[in-house]
C-alpha cells in the first residue's frame, strides 16, 4: 500500500464518543429485552469489542463472517458466507454490528437470512455509513457517521488484511508518482 496516503478521518477521541452515544441509545432501547449481538467478521470486531463493553444491559454475542471484497477496494456484490452464527436467535432481538454500511447488499442478505429464524427484530448498528455507495434501499437503525465515498481504513477495517491495528479511522488516497520518487 505504499501507493496510497493515509489521511486522517476519525481520531480515537472521536471514535470513542460515538461508540459511547450509541451504547447508550442501544442500552436505553433494548432495556429487558434478550438482546444478540452479531458481529460481522472481520471489520466490525474492534467496533463490537468497544460498543458491548460500553453497553449497560446483558447481551449476547455471536459472530458472522461474509466476505465481498476479496482484495479489493470496491464489493464483489458476491457474498459468501464463511461462518454463520451458533445462538439460537428466535424470539430475540439481533443487532447485526456493521463496521461500515457501502452497497448495502452485505447488510440487506444478512438482515434477510437472520429474519429466516424467527428473532423478534432485527436491527442494525454500524459505525459508518457510506450512502454515495448504496445500491439496496438499506439503513442504519443505529448509526455513527456518515462519510463521504472514501476507501477507510484502521480500527479493524483492513485492506488486504492489514491496517486493522490503527487505532484511529483514515481514508486512503493515491500517491501520485513524483510523491513516490
Amino acid at each position: 500500500m505504499d501507493r496510497y496516503r493515509l489521511n486522517p478521518l476519525l481520531s480515537r477521541k472521536e471514535i470513542a464518543s460515538t461508540v459511547k452515544r450509541l451504547a447508550d441509545r442501544i442500552s436505553r432501547d433494548y432495556r429487558g429485552s434478550e438482546l444478540v449481538l452479531v458481529c460481522i467478521l472481520k471489520g466490525a470486531f474492534v467496533f463490537l469489542s468497544d460498543l458491548m463493553r460500553k453497553l449497560d444491559i446483558p447481551v449476547q454475542v455471536d459472530f458472522v463472517r461474509l466476505a465481498s471484497y476479496g482484495d479489493q477496494m470496491k464489493s464483489s456484490g458476491m457474498i459468501e458466507i464463511t461462518k454463520d452464527i451458533e445462538i439460537p436467535i428466535e424470539g430475540k432481538d439481533v443487532l447485526i454490528v456493521e463496521d461500515i454500511v457501502d452497497s448495502g447488499r452485505t447488510l440487506q442478505f444478512l438482515k434477510n437470512r437472520l429474519a429466516l429464524s424467527n428473532p423478534r427484530s432485527v436491527k442494525i448498528c454500524a459505525l459508518l455509513d457510506k450512502k454515495a455507495r448504496r445500491e439496496v434501499e438499506i439503513e442504519a437503525e443505529y448509526l455513527g457517521k456518515e462519510v463521504d465515498d472514501f476507501f477507510v481504513v484502521g480500527y479493524g477495517i483492513d485492506f488486504n488484511e492489514t491496517y486493522r491495528n490503527l487505532p484511529e479511522i483514515y481514508y486512503v488516497t493515491p500517491i501520485d508518482q513524483d510523491e513516490r520518487n
